[in-house]
């Protein structure tokens, strides 16, 4: 997955605070043909990121803010296990609404989410630090451009489908977009707490919250519209998902040494490689890579199967097939 890394190069994204905002990796999540790359603070911004089914980006554009000003990071990571994402920012200058300004740093804000079957489920929770009542003005911006995977790295096609006007429910938006193969795709973003306010590419919160006050907030995005988010779909999902990947790099042969350093290196290319591996008709076949090559290519399939075919046989099997 070394093709996340960004360039070097690569121009600062200026926040409306003017601060330069250059995330120093992209992070990806995977289930099946479904996948996510994001930055540090869970956003997405439309370049080479977004939300990805069989080649399509389905989410061009996920974004959080306090207001108009983006948090400011704390951390982020993956689990050891490549199952969950978790970002931590704190709210920059916070005001009320007609009111004093809330200090720096007295909101904490964590994104927690993770794909399976094919959908995206987030989690963000809040908690005020401060000695006073805060009024949040939390904000989502979002959109779905469907552009194939050879768009999104640069080319332009001479002619593309229709995308339909986003549909706006009460907690949920559709994007719909008819291709030239005659395939309708779509994507719905559903949201656990009806917005305040919500239009095609934005929904607004205003939520008040006591000293030490918490919240949480579900969200959902998948291929059709489902249940409301709530906290009991999200755990539940959830330990599928972490059974599910943990039975996929259980297979093969087990491997310990004395070398914890070394010991942790295998065990944490077990599970990239258990997020790579797609389930085909064929049987499990690692992927070559996420995000451009996030599909069955022949030569990196055999080169992989050859080098793991000392602890898992049964992939250079699958793969052949």
């Amino acid at each position: 997955m070394d093709d996340l890394a960004p360039s070097p190069d690569a121009p600062a994204i200026q926040g409306e605070t003017g601060e330069p905002r250059v995330p120093h990796r992209l992070y990806a999540l995977k289930d099946r043909d479904l996948f996510l790359v994001a930055d540090a603070f869970g956003d997405v911004q439309g370049q080479g990121d977004g939300l990805f089914h069989d080649d399509t980006r389905i989410l061009s554009r996920f974004q959080l803010f306090l207001g108009s000003h983006a948090p400011s990071l704390l951390s982020a990571a993956i689990g050891r296990d490549n199952v969950f994402f978790t970002s931590h920012t704190a709210n920059q200058r916070l005001p009320y609404p007609g009111g004093p300004v809330a200090p720096p740093g007295v909101l904490h804000i964590e994104r927690k989410r993770f794909v399976w079957d094919q959908r995206l489920y987030e989690r963000v929770c809040l908690r005020n630090y401060s000695r006073d009542e805060v009024i949040i003005p939390l904000t989502f911006e979002f959109d779905a451009d469907f552009r194939d995977m050879f768009e999104v790295r640069g080319m332009v096609r001479a002619k593309r489908g229709y995308r339909h006007s986003p549909d706006i429910g009460g907690r949920s938006v559709t994007f719909c977009y008819d291709g030239l193969d005659g395939v309708e795709r779509r994507s719905v973003i559903t949201f656990s707490d009806p917005p305040g306010r919500l239009s095609a590419n934005r929904a607004e919160y205003f939520y008040p919250m006591k000293p030490e006050g918490r919240l949480e907030l579900y969200i959902e995005i998948g291929l059709e519209e489902g249940p409301t988010p709530t906290r009991e779909r999200f755990r539940s999902n959830a330990a599928r998902a972490r059974f599910d990947m943990r039975a996929r790099s259980r297979k093969g042969a087990r491997l310990r040494t004395s070398g914890r350093l070394f010991s942790e290196w295998i065990e944490k290319s077990r599970a990239d490689l258990a997020l790579l591996t797609t389930e085909l008709e064929t049987g499990p076949y690692p992927y070559a890579g996420i995000p451009w090559f996030s599909t069955a290519f022949g030569r990196d399939g055999i080169l992989t199967a050859y080098q793991v075919l000392w602890c898992d046989p049964s992939l250079a099997k699958r793969v052949l097939t």
